[in-house]
């Protein structure tokens, strides 16, 4: 597997992820006033369906058939098993500990490519993931009010999330790497609306819909969150893969926190000591893992 350089617009591309990605727990948040976490999720993967349908007959047409498996399972693997996962295992355990799991995605991504998808091993990726890891539990553990509760079984489940993201990293980037990322992305989608339409009518979530519009503005955030935080970040992540090498792609997770530092600010937050040293952190992971900086360190 190559690894490809990283330029300007895979840059842009990682960035505009990590907005995208760091606003959606806002969206989660106001959706939640009307619709219960399995109702989102189901109206998220069938409004992304949605959203992308106009693109179907190119993706159908671009797309050998010999591919769908792989795309169904990096559906089911990258978007669907953990919009269910880790809404069940937040039962159970404070969203602190769920940011810090969700930070050691990369670290799993990295560790699953190198197991079973012959991804070299790089001293620089190595230290860099542990780097930004640090930085970003920084953030996380030291915020105010910030707690560190979880019980073991729904740990376990959460923890089940990050290595599903890593094997789904991976198969996009071995085994869909010369099929168009933004055409995976429309097949992924529609396989796992077909999967969640009889959920969906099981759990009343389109029921749901016409009573959310009543109520206030949960289903204009769930559509955000659906086109969004699903379908347009989505493609952009399957296009990235291909571009950049796939810790790089990965990072995205270890950046979403500086995304709620950000917006805590303009809601009025300090910057503390621990934003700082997150913040820091972070940088010098996300540089050391794209070997920017700390080269002839690590060649001693």
């Amino acid at each position: 597997m190559n690894s490809h350089k990283v330029d300007l617009v895979s840059w842009i591309l990682l960035i505009v992820l990590t907005i995208i990605w760091g606003f959606s727990y806002y969206f989660i948040k106001h959706s939640l006033t009307s619709f219960n976490p399995t109702q989102i999720t189901v109206l998220r993967m069938v409004f992304s369906a949605v959203a992308l349908l106009p693109l179907l007959p190119f993706a159908l047409k671009s797309i050998p058939f010999n591919k769908y498996n792989f795309i169904f399972i990096c559906g089911l693997i990258g978007s669907f098993l953990p919009a269910f996962l880790y809404p069940f295992a937040q039962q159970k355990i404070s969203s602190s500990v769920a940011g810090i799991i969700n930070a050691f995605t990369p670290i799993c991504t990295y560790g699953i490519g190198m197991l079973f998808y012959a991804v070299p091993k790089e001293k620089s990726k190595i230290l860099g993931s542990i780097i930004a890891f640090i930085g970003a539990v920084a953030l996380i553990v030291f915020k105010p009010n910030a707690t560190l509760k979880a019980d073991f079984l729904y740990l376990l489940v959460a923890f089940t999330v990050p290595f599903l993201y890593g094997f789904n990293g991976n198969t996009l980037k071995t085994n869909l790497k010369d099929v168009s990322g933004l055409h995976v992305t429309v097949l992924m989608y529609l396989f796992m609306a077909i999967i969640c339409i009889p959920i969906g009518l099981y759990s009343n979530a389109f029921r749901q819909i016409p009573i959310a519009m009543k109520e206030g503005n949960s289903l204009y955030h769930l559509l955000a969150l659906s086109v969004l935080g699903s379908a347009i970040a989505m493609a952009l992540f399957n296009i990235l893969v291909k571009r950049v090498h796939i810790l790089f792609a990965a990072s995205v997770t270890f950046l979403m926190p500086i995304v709620s530092v950000i917006v805590g600010v303009f809601d009025g937050e300090r910057i503390r000591w621990n934003d700082l040293l997150g913040l820091a952190l972070i940088l010098v992971g996300v540089l050391l893992i794209n070997n920017l900086i700390g080269k002839k360190m690590l060649q001693l």
